[in-house]
């Protein structure tokens, strides 16, 4: 098995750049959360991995195997999504889109297919331009699921589900992961829910990544510091300070470092107050600030 590699990939629009100069290795068996606001360049991104476009800078590798004009490697990636583009597709039955489905990845699994299709009470027998957009989603989550693909993507996974099939998604997931490992990739701009997911997240702005980290690392070193400026700011020099808000003397600084036994013992001596944060505060600040410097 070899990693999914990015080198200097960026994709630009006319004149927009959705992806910028992105240089990425993805884990083998591993469960990424591709985090950013929408417009962010996360569906640019995962179509770019998918093949469903071509760089206009850079490469995108298995190993050594470029994926550009590679068919067998493409059918190695599943992207779901809640839209199908192709109308000939969308006026299609969900039954004939799964059978489509089933020629086109090689680990499909027909059998885990129709438990899921039972799972989540779906009518295959519906043209799938003719299904709510909830429906739409579970039709792309089934085909993400039961594809198997080694590197399965999956574009915001939640559109139009309530929270009962959030949560089926989310358990099918973790169930069928453990029993068969592969690369994940989840894109979403909402937290809350998908956190406990990751084992890796890359947040991405304005088609750059801001942060590539494991989680268990955001746990730790995702802090916020509050206390009289003039002494915060001393201690925090050599760190890296995401984000700061001033009031008068005192200041919030949203940090993502480690501290030392000694440094923590230190704010108590200067009445400086630190807690940790969540994924989804630490993203809010990461793109308020924009960068590892405090720079505003």
């Amino acid at each position: 098995m070899s990693k999914w590699i990015l080198e200097g990939v960026s994709k630009i629009f006319d004149k927009t750049i959705a992806v910028n100069n992105i240089s990425l290795e993805l884990e083998e068996n591993k469960i990424y959360g591709l985090i950013g606001r929408n417009g962010a360049g996360k569906t640019t991104l995962l179509k770019l991995l998918a093949n469903q476009l071509e760089p206009t800078r850079g490469v995108i590798r298995k190993g050594k195997e470029a994926l550009k004009d590679n068919d067998s490697l493409s059918q190695e990636v599943c992207l779901a999504r809640e839209t199908i583009n192709m109308l000939g597709i969308r006026n299609l039955s969900v039954k004939k889109i799964f059978q489509i489905a089933s020629d086109v990845y090689p680990y499909w699994d027909n059998e885990y297919c129709q438990d899921l299709i039972k799972l989540f009470s779906l009518d295959i027998g519906q043209k799938h331009i003719k299904l709510s957009r909830g429906m739409q989603t579970m039709v792309g989550i089934i085909i993400g699921l039961a594809s198997r693909a080694p590197l399965t993507l999956f574009d915001e996974p939640y559109v139009g589900l309530d929270p009962v099939a959030r949560e089926l998604f989310y358990e099918s997931l973790l169930t069928d992961y453990e029993k068969n490992k592969r690369t994940i990739i989840i894109s979403s701009h909402l937290m809350s829910e998908l956190e406990n997911l990751f084992e890796r997240i890359i947040i991405i702005d304005q088609g750059s990544i801001l942060l590539n980290e494991e989680m268990e690392a955001v746990h730790e070193k995702a802090k916020v510091i509050s206390g009289d400026k003039a002494y915060v700011e001393k201690i925090l020099k050599d760190k890296k300070v995401i984000y700061r808000q001033e009031i008068g003397r005192l200041a919030n600084y949203t940090v993502f470092d480690s501290f030392t036994e000694e440094e923590l013992r230190e704010f108590k001596d200067l009445n400086i107050n630190y807690s940790s944060i969540n994924l989804q505060k630490l993203f809010i600040n990461l793109a308020k600030g924009g960068n590892f410097n405090g720079e505003e």
